[in-house]
């Protein structure tokens, strides 16, 4: 059975002083690069998911060991039922929801204080292949969203999440900061920081 392989000469890596990053070999963005640069896709990435029984300090605590700062929250049926962030779930909602209800950090759960899929935004895959990146900004900062689904529709016609468009990940590919971003009153006045390499 061996005999059908063949031992592959190994290399030494005394003369290697580099290590490759993703942001090395991404050609940098644009705010007219497609779309498609700044999307997480769900058929080539996993998305990190809680149920929403799951309490608030644990959520925090998995977004953490996962590096992420949003989780997609499912029901006991495993269906979608919204999102849940790092700022939400570190901030204000928390204290709010603690203070109206009475009760302690440890009560609070995911579900008390995650965007609801009844209030969420989102975009069709179809919309996004002519959409340029400076679309889905002028998108973001209209609607006042920190992220944005993309949804499309199986061959036998179901509706499902097809991934995620955050602004956090629009700033890090265009090597500029979130104030730039959302407080910028052109696109022009975005573009010069972008040349001028100085929002980062």
């Amino acid at each position: 059975m061996l005999q059908e392989f063949r031992h592959i000469r190994l290399q030494t890596t005394t003369d290697i002083d580099y290590i490759l990053s993703p942001d090395k070999t991404a050609t940098p963005a644009s705010l007219y690069s497609p779309a498609f640069e700044v999307f997480t896709d769900f058929t080539e990435v996993k998305p990190v998911t809680v149920p929403e029984s799951l309490p608030i300090q644990e959520a925090l605590e998995y977004m953490k060991s996962q590096h992420v700062r949003l989780l997609f929250v499912l029901d006991n049926q495993d269906n979608f039922t919204g999102i849940i962030t790092a700022s939400d779930a570190a901030g204000r909602k928390v204290m709010a929801f603690m203070q109206r209800d009475g009760v302690s950090r440890d009560q609070v759960q995911v579900r008390h204080i995650m965007l609801s899929k009844l209030n969420m935004n989102a975009l069709t895959y179809e919309q996004l292949k002519g959409a340029r990146v400076g679309d889905i900004m002028l998108t973001l900062k209209g609607s006042g969203d920190q992220h944005v689904v993309v949804i499309d529709e199986s061959s036998a016609g179901v509706l499902r999440i097809r991934g995620i468009i955050s602004a956090s990940d629009i700033s890090r590919r265009l090597k500029i900061g979130f104030d730039v971003m959302y407080e910028s009153k052109s696109f022009a006045e975005i573009e010069q920081v972008i040349r001028s390499g100085e929002g980062a």
